[in-house]
Order: structure tokens, then C-alpha cells, then sequence
């Protein structure tokens, strides 16, 4: 490992120590080759680096809070997703809140393909997003549909096939609710959809 390698790691490690209390990231330059498959912390946080500032040009959705990301597979608890949908166990989300800190956890398995990575992670961005603003938490099926919709989006301009899949999933709650919101989006594009999304339910 060479100087700046060392540096980099020293760094990385003592910032990971500042937010998880834990201190395992190693840095080398190989890792900022652009990899067709996620496998390490390094190329996860690349994608999450990348997609950010397209999220917010693009959806308007930017996140205050820290994102605390960890390539391992979600626990159980979100079975009924994977039963619906094969790969509905690949992310998860969970809100972290100690005290007047507060933190997005974000879990996606490794191993994936870099744009299905990049996909699941939006997926699950944007119910940080929902989290932080108050959108949709009292409509679970909205809530899904909406981080299926960035998704299927961040899917479609190169994997066709694979976006096909999200509007195949007939439970409402963890597939139906998308094309809710595509039929309004062909009527009124992406920026009114939002606006509709973020103030559903929502009274003056």
C-alpha cells in the first residue's frame, strides 16, 4: 500500500469510526476502476456519490441526513417483499435516530451488477427522502410505488428487460402501486408527479 493509499484508509477508517464505531475501510487506487459488479465498500460509495446529484437534478430529492451504507443482506424481517417479488430482499432501508442525531442506513447485498446496484440503491434513497420530508407514510402502497418508480426510471435507459419486471408485480403494495403512478406521469411528467407524490394525503 503505498502513501496515498495509507492516507486515504487512515482517513476513511477514522470516519467510519465516527459514524458506525467501527473502523474496517481500506482504500487501493484499483478500487476507483469502475467495476461491473458491486463487491466492496469503495464501488458502493462511488455509485452513491454518482447517483445523489442525479437524483436531485433529476427528482428534486436530496438527503440531509447521513447515509450509513453496508453491502451485506437485509435481515429477514422484510420477507413478505421477497415473497412478492423475487428480489424484493436486495436493499432495505432503516431510519437511525439517537437522540437529536439522526442517520439513513442503507443495506444493499453484494455482488450485484453495477446499474441493478445502482437502481436498488435510488429505490431505497428515496424512502430516506420520504423519511426526512414526512412524504407518504400514512400509504405504504404510494410509498413502495414511488421508490419503484425511481427505480423501474434509473432501470429503463439501459436494461429494458429488467425494468419490464417491476410493473409485473401484481400485489399492490409491493409492485401494482407503480403503474398508479406512471399512468400520471404520462399525463403530467415528472416534476408535477413529484409535486403530487410529496403533498399526497398532505391538508393545508
Amino acid at each position: 500500500m503505498d502513501l496515498v493509499e495509507k492516507l486515504v484508509t487512515r482517513v476513511g477508517r477514522a470516519l467510519e469510526f465516527a459514524l458506525t464505531g467501527r473502523a474496517e475501510y481500506q482504500m487501493t487506487l484499483s478500487d476507483f476502476a469502475e467495476a461491473k459488479t458491486v463487491n466492496g465498500s469503495v464501488q458502493a460509495r462511488l455509485v452513491l456519490d454518482e447517483l445523489r446529484p442525479f437524483l436531485k437534478k433529476e427528482y428534486g430529492i436530496s438527503l440531509s441526513w447521513p447515509v450509513l451504507l453496508e453491502l451485506k443482506q437485509p435481515p429477514a424481517a422484510g420477507w413478505k417483499a421477497g415473497f412478492y417479488h423475487a428480489e424484493g430482499n436486495m436493499g432495505r432501508y432503516t431510519p437511525q435516530e439517537f437522540g437529536d442525531k439522526r442517520a439513513h442506513q442503507v443495506m444493499v447485498i453484494p455482488g450485484l451488477p453495477r446499474p441493478r446496484f445502482r437502481s436498488i440503491l435510488g429505490h431505497e434513497l428515496v424512502h430516506a427522502y420520504q423519511r426526512e420530508r414526512g412524504i407518504l407514510l400514512g400509504d405504504r402502497g404510494l410509498r413502495e410505488g414511488m421508490a419503484r418508480w425511481i427505480e423501474y426510471h434509473l432501470l429503463l435507459p439501459t436494461h429494458p428487460k429488467e425494468a419490464a419486471k417491476l410493473l409485473k408485480i401484481r400485489h399492490f403494495t409491493f409492485g401494482r402501486a407503480i403503474s398508479i403512478i406512471l399512468d400520471y406521469e404520462k399525463q403530467h411528467g415528472v416534476a408535477e408527479t413529484m409535486r403530487w407524490l410529496e403533498n399526497y394525503g398532505k391538508t393545508d
